[in-house]
Formats: C-alpha cells, structure tokens, sequence
C-alpha cells in the first residue's frame, strides 16, 4: 500500500503543476472569448454570472500579477493579488483573481492557501462547466497530494458529476485514492474501469488492481489478475511472489510448490528465507533428497548461512531421506561450531542407523559426557547406549545401559523390555547349557554301567566289591570318578561342584571313623 500511496503522490505532483497552468489559462481568458463559450453552451446550461467583463482598473492589476507568475515572481503577484482583492469586483474578477492567487500560493508551496483560494472561486459561481470541471479537478488533486484524502476524493467525484470525463489515467488517481482512504468497495469501480479500459497495463496497473481484489477477499479475481500479470510481466519476481502467496492462501499447496520451484529454476529467488522455504516444499511432498540437495549446495555456495538452524535441518533432511552418511556431515560440522550434548546424540544416531557400533558407542558417551541432554534426550542416549554394546554381544554393559536407561519416563518401557528380552535370553541359554549338559552326563551314565557290567562278569572288582575303571572317557570325568560314581549335577558351576566333593570326602571320613 506505500508502494501505491507513494507512486500516486509522484503522479499527482506533476498534474498539480499543470493544473495551474490550466487555472492560469482560464483566469487570463479575454473577455469576449469567455462570452463565444458561454453562449455556445447555452442550450445545455446557463452562463451562471450576469457579467462576465473585467474593469480596466481590475484587468490592468491582473495582468501585473499574471506578468509575475509567467516570470515566476510568486510572491509579487500575492501581494498585487492581495491589494485588489481589498477592492470591489464582480463575482467573475474576483473568481479570476482567486485562481491566479491560488496558482501563486501553489507555487510558494503554501497548498493550503491555495486550495482556499480555490475553493472560493468555486464559491464565487462565476465558472462556467469547464472552468469548474478543471479547478475541482486540480483542486482534488493538490487536496490528495496534501493528504486530505477524502476531501481531495470528494472534489474529484464533484468534478465527474459535474462532467468530467472518466479518462484511464484519472480513474487510477481515483482508485488510488480510495487506497489511501481504505474505501475499497467504493473505490473498486474506478480500478475495474482502468484495469479494464488500459490498452497497455504497467506492472503498476496489475499491482493495484491485485491490491484492491485482495482486500475485498476476491481470491479467484485476483489469482485472475496475477496470471495476466505474469502472462505480460513473465521476468517479474514480484508477480510470481504473488501468485506462490495465493496458492498458499488458497490451501493449494501442490500449486504453491510448483510455483517456488519455477522460480528457483528461473533465478528468482533471491533471499535466504524464500530458498529455505522452497526446500521446505521438498520435505512436505515426500521429496526429502532433493530438496537436502538443493540446501547443501545453496550452504555451500554461501547463499543460505551454515547456522545452527540451516545445517540441523539439511541432517533432517538427509535423514528423512533416509541417507544417514550425508546426515553426519552437518551435524558434525555444527558440532564443531557448538559442541552440545543434543548435536552429539543426532549423530550417534545417525552412526546407529549405520549400524557403526563402536563409533556410536563413542559418540553416545560423549553426548552423556557433555550434558545438557533433556530428560527425554538422556534417556535415549542410555537406552541407545544399550543397543550399540547388545550389538557388539556385550550383554552386562548393555544391561548396565538399559537400566539407566528405564530411569527416565519417555524410555523406561523400551529398557524394561530389553532388559526382560536379555535376561530371557541369559535364562534360556543356562537351560540349554543344563540341557546338553544332562544329556551327557545321562550318556556317560550309560556308557560306564555297560563297562561296569563287563567289569564284574570279568571279576575285576576291588576288596570292597566295587568296580574300579581303568580309564574315564574324558567327555564324562567332570561327572564321574574312577568308579563310575556321578560326582557332578547338571548345572552346577566349578565352585558348586568343589562344595560337594568336599562333602562326600567329609561322609566317607565319618562313615571310616565309624568303623574304626
């Protein structure tokens, strides 16, 4: 709306001067040729003053004063000007003397006199049609380019009713005015007959009539007027601008999208914030690669700054793309930008994801190291932690891990699960172990009563009558000594075992003693 108030002042500053000279025109009109006008516009209206003829006294003081105007001595003819005006006159001299005074005052840049004296002459009702046509006009004008915006509005409208023809150029000081006004449905009408009637639009002409659709809320006529635009103006970044907004605010995503991506290929986008938001666009239509592509070389080419935001969201990106090696690159150079706990555990992620146990493992240590970590953030890095040493079958460290890990709220049922899932797993295993251990000593139980067996029919015994074997299969001497007697159960560690040997020997002892 600047952009419009500010071209409307420029454009209004120059008609203000010629609209004195046109004022000047009029006042210095001769007589006689005054009167051939009025009478040949008599059949359509009435000469509103009975005398339309200048004293000789009056006329003689008027063209001094028009003498100083031409030579640009403004302030000589208001003082001249000044001076007649204390004198008596007809109302047609005193019209002609206010307008040439209103000229001077104009040009003195005292506006506010000269729409005074302006005003009065139109008060005087000594103007014929056309001089009143002219002066509301000019009137109007100076009045909006003083900033008295509705007053300058309506003099302009008391021209058009008064017959003055509606010209393109004066419907866009008409529309323009009713910007400034904020009057847009009064003003729609004079913006539609100026778009409409222009034979060459300027990107001027397209920008206020976009401006006016766009603040009755007539999205469609003004995606209309935009597209014509773009059609005329096909290298103009402001209308391609304007169309990617109206997608947008239309909720046409796709379009919007397609609008940024024509004007990346193009050169169009210029600014940081318009490429980031571009790129964006990748992201949210599942296009993640692309768009990180685009964002590294735009970082790399210095267009786009290599901030904390910027290279945290091409690692998203190259993530969300699932390419977690290009994910590290920026994480590790933000990290060494700003060592944080938080840039660590991204890229210890994104090291998991890569299935790179032990650099992971690193990573997460110096992310719990550094600190700063959330709750939550603490918890995963614990929680992955335990995944990365699981991984590499390091089960008591990873336990360890876990349940740091299911200290913290948002992680405590994944840990807790592993921490289940691994001891099932330890539990599981020393049952097979006891398992396959129960089946060998079972088969050595076999084996060593069929020799014992062999042993007895043979004789082969000791004084006490017991079957003492020559060799033990190696498979079967944790369980059995050299006669055949089960020393070990199924299960037992090395030191349960030792317990027990020491137990029989006390009983054998005993049971000695007892009968000794």
């Amino acid at each position: 709306m600047m952009a419009i108030r500010s071209a409307s002042a420029r454009f209004l500053t120059g008609l203000g001067v010629v609209a004195s000279a046109a004022i000047l025109a009029f006042a210095t009109v001769a007589p006689a040729e005054a009167q051939r006008r009025s009478q040949q516009n008599s059949s359509e209206e009435q000469d509103p003053s009975e005398n339309r003829q200048m004293s000789s006294a009056i006329g003689e003081q008027v063209l001094r004063a028009n003498e100083a105007v031409s030579e640009e001595r403004y302030q000589e003819a208001v003082t001249i000007l000044n001076a007649v005006m204390n004198r008596e006159m007809t109302a047609y001299e005193r019209s002609v003397v206010l307008r040439i005074r209103g000229v001077s005052h104009y040009n003195l840049d005292n506006t506010s006199r000269a729409i005074d004296d302006w005003l009065a002459a139109l008060a005087t009702n000594a103007l014929v049609r056309d001089e009143i046509v002219a002066l509301r006009t000019n009137v109007g004008q100076v009045m909006l380019i003083s900033d008295r915006i509705d007053e300058g509005i309506r003099q302009l409208e008391m021209a058009l009713s008064a017959g003055a023809e509606l010209t393109v150029s004066l419907a866009r000081m008409m529309a323009q005015a009713y910007v400034q006004a904020e009057r847009f449905q009064d003003g729609l009408r004079y913006a539609e007959f100026m778009y409409n009637n222009q034979s060459s639009r300027s990107e001027g002409d397209y920008n206020l009539m976009q401006y006016y659709y766009s603040q009755l809320g007539r999205t469609q006529d003004e995606l209309r007027v935009v597209r014509s635009m773009l059609n005329s103006f096909p290298a103009s970044r402001r209308s391609w601008q304007n169309l990617r907004a109206l997608y947008a605010r239309l909720d046409q995503e796709e379009n919007a999208f397609e609008t940024a991506k024509l004007m990346y290929l193009n050169g169009l986008l210029q600014d940081q914030s318009e490429i980031v938001g571009m790129v964006a666009y990748y992201s949210n239509f599942n296009n993640p690669y692309r768009g990180a592509r685009i964002l590294e070389r735009e970082i790399n080419a210095g267009r786009v700054e290599a901030s904390e935001r910027f290279l945290n969201l091409l690692s998203n990106m190259w993530r969300q793309a699932d390419e977690f090696e290009r994910s590290i690159a920026p994480l590790e150079q933000l990290y060494r930008l700003r060592p944080t706990g938080e840039t660590a555990l991204k890229i210890a992620e994104a090291r998991f994801q890569m299935r790179q146990w032990a650099q992971a493992e690193q990573t997460l240590t110096q992310a719990l190291d550094r600190g700063g970590l959330s709750s939550a953030e603490t918890g995963r890095a614990w929680e992955l932690l335990g995944s990365v040493r699981f991984q590499q079958e390091r089960i008591q460290p990873a336990l360890a891990a876990y349940r740091e890990a299911a200290r913290f709220p948002t992680s405590r049922s994944n840990a807790n699960g592993w921490i289940r899932f691994i001891n099932s797993q330890i539990q599981g295993a020393e049952m097979r172990a006891v398992q396959r251990e129960q089946v060998l000593i079972d088969e050595c139980r076999l084996t060593l009563e069929s020799e014992r067996r062999s042993i007895v029919l043979t004789g082969a015994v000791d004084d006490d009558g017991r079957v003492r074997f020559s060799d033990i299969p190696s498979r079967c001497e944790p369980y059995f000594n050299l006669f055949g007697e089960q020393i070990r159960e199924a299960g037992m560690s090395d030191e349960e075992a030792a317990e027990a040997q020491r137990e029989r020997d006390a009983r054998q002892e005993a049971a000695a003693s007892g009968q000794g």
